[in-house]
């Protein structure tokens, strides 16, 4: 396990929110993680150290059982970003399980999940071999009911597993977990896991859309592996970035902070490389607005949401500063210049 990893705030987000909820202390939950309690906001990058560090600060500040109950229920389908849109236009929940392994670096997993089938389906299983002790319970409950709750978005109506297998030294009562997952509960099995039924998994998903689905695998690609066609190697590193955490609103000052260099250093060697850094980050922008403009059928909303912009209008002012076109006039050329080829 790489406890250096470098991910997107979201998970540290929804501790801080539960604390709230539980009367904690921000400073208390953030203390010796490295993280500013002044300055801590979305957008931020954290290593998972940092994010282990708070779980342990919440756990010794509200040690109840049951925290990661609460905790799960902050987890949406959206709090996956791209991935999630990739899941939801899959197939099925097998496709959309296999999209989420293939883009493991994408997803909020904290500990490592595996897939076994079985005559019965597919047990999902959490690895808390990794954690420490105080913080298993949380981690093992955040992540069993953040996945039943995205596999109920996905499915669009409540996604009840056949039973789920526990292995913690605190556990809450069982009937805690029977009326969250509505189904048999065994709190002394050999390992943390969560058993989807074969009519689940191959349930066909409402928005199933294989065009979409593949065109929002082709940017969690593009995420996990970079820009091409950028060369010079902090430009590049820049863009690596950026695109990572792309909804975000990612400053200058945090990336020079994850690739250890001061901000005028960074701003000086973009510009002698010939890559300023607003232009990268316009370009980041622009390059993902176009594929899922084109590629996809996402609402603007959605597009907005997924570059960080909190509504459609400012996207849209974006967009046709670096474009000459609105988006919807830019996706209208695209689907003429598609059809005047296809017609040829």
């Amino acid at each position: 396990m790489n406890w250096r990893e470098r991910r997107d705030s979201t998970n540290v987000l929804y501790l801080l929110a539960t604390a709230q909820q539980l009367g904690v202390a921000r400073e208390r939950c953030l203390q010796n993680s490295g993280l500013s309690s002044d300055g801590f906001a979305a957008g931020e990058p954290v290593e998972l150290w940092q994010e282990l560090a708070v779980i342990r600060n919440l756990v010794a500040a509200s040690p109840r059982s049951g925290l990661g109950l609460l905790l799960g229920q902050h987890y949406h389908l959206t709090s996956l970003g791209l991935l999630g849109y990739a899941m939801l236009a899959s197939h099925s929940l097998a496709d959309a399980l296999q999209i989420s392994s293939q883009f493991r670096a994408l997803s909020l997993s904290i500990c490592p999940v595996s897939l076994q089938p079985t005559e019965q389906g597919l047990y999902l299983i959490l690895d808390q071999g990794v954690l420490p002790p105080d913080a298993r319970e949380p981690v093992i409950e955040r992540g069993l009911v953040a996945w039943t709750r995205v596999f109920s978005e996905l499915l669009q109506r409540p996604f009840v597993p056949l039973r789920v297998d526990l292995n913690l030294a605190r556990p809450a009562a069982a009937e805690e977990y029977r009326a969250y997952f509505g189904c048999a509960i065994e709190l002394h099995a050999e390992r943390n896991a969560m058993l989807i039924s074969t009519a689940d998994l191959h349930a066909p998903l409402p928005q199933a859309n294989a065009v979409t689905q593949a065109a929002c695998a082709s940017l969690c690609q593009q995420l996990c592996a970079g820009v091409d066609d950028v060369r010079t190697p902090l430009a590049r590193q820049v863009m690596q970035v950026l695109m990572s955490h792309v909804g975000g609103g990612t400053t200058a000052e945090q990336v020079a902070g994850l690739l250890g260099v001061s901000v005028r250093s960074l701003h000086r060697r973009l510009a002698a490389e010939g890559y300023p850094f607003g232009a990268l980050d316009a370009r980041v922008r622009c390059n993902l607005a176009e594929r899922l403009l084109r590629d996809t059928d996402l609402r603007l909303e959605a597009i907005a949401q997924q570059l960080g912009y909190t509504e459609a209008a400012s996207f849209s002012r974006a967009f046709k500063r670096w474009s000459g076109h609105s988006p919807k006039q830019w996706r209208s050329r695209q689907v003429l210049g598609a059809l005047q080829i296809a017609v040829v």
